[in-house]
């Protein structure tokens, strides 16, 4: 089985569904005592996301798909981009803003920020975007679990266990992600933790699997 193949992302799926109810963020509360959340963070390729998206669909899982507004490398807002976004919610999934604040001056800014780009991806998708997750997010946006407007923020206290230097023994929820095509933070089927966020940014993942250049 290929590493980052669309084989070995099936496998990790299969795993969580036999082992997790997997749910949206949208319907965890406090008291629910398992979880498993799926997440995709959408860097550079909206066509691979809608392939995962269709993956997803295929094995009976909703996921969350997460879009950049102000992204070097492709357009949200374009025709296609929009269309293909649609697509990706006509299965079934949630679309939020992945928000990222390379260039916000101020941190008094920050709600103001993420609703503009929530509004704006709404109103060019005509969708009702609810929630977003930062884009290499900053300490202070994971440690103070920031809430906006009634948003679904990915980082929620819920969601996610924040720390700083040495990992605790015991974290509330179990947090995985692919990020610059590593498993940095351990391997998803390989965990106890009774909750999970598994965290994946669609441009790693193909057919056969590559290396990340």
């Amino acid at each position: 089985m290929n590493k980052f193949s669309y084989q070995e992302y099936r496998y990790i799926l299969n795993w969580v569904k036999k082992n997790y109810p997997v749910m949206d963020y949208g319907d965890i509360t406090d008291d629910t005592e398992s979880f498993a959340v799926i997440r995709h963070d959408v860097e550079f390729s909206p066509q691979r996301a809608l392939k995962m998206a269709e993956i997803d669909n295929e094995l009976g899982i909703k996921s969350s798909f997460f879009f950049q507004i102000r992204n070097n490398c492709y357009n949200s807002l374009s025709s296609d981009n929009i269309e293909i976004i649609n697509k990706i919610h006509s299965l079934g999934h949630y679309i939020g803003a992945h928000i990222n604040t390379s260039n916000l001056h101020s941190k008094d800014l920050l709600d103001k920020f993420i609703i503009d780009d929530i509004k704006t991806l709404s109103i060019y998708t005509e969708l009702d975007v609810d929630r977003f997750s930062f884009h290499r997010p900053q300490s202070y946006q994971l440690k103070d679990y920031i809430e906006v407007n009634g948003f679904i923020n990915a980082y929620d206290k819920k969601f996610f266990h924040y720390y700083e230097n040495k990992n605790p023994k015991e974290l509330r929820v179990g947090y995985f992600a692919d990020s610059t095509h590593k498993w940095k933070y351990g391997y998803p089927t390989e965990t106890n933790h009774k909750k999970l966020q598994i965290v994946l940014h669609p441009y790693s993942w193909t057919e056969n699997g590559y290396e990340n250049f």
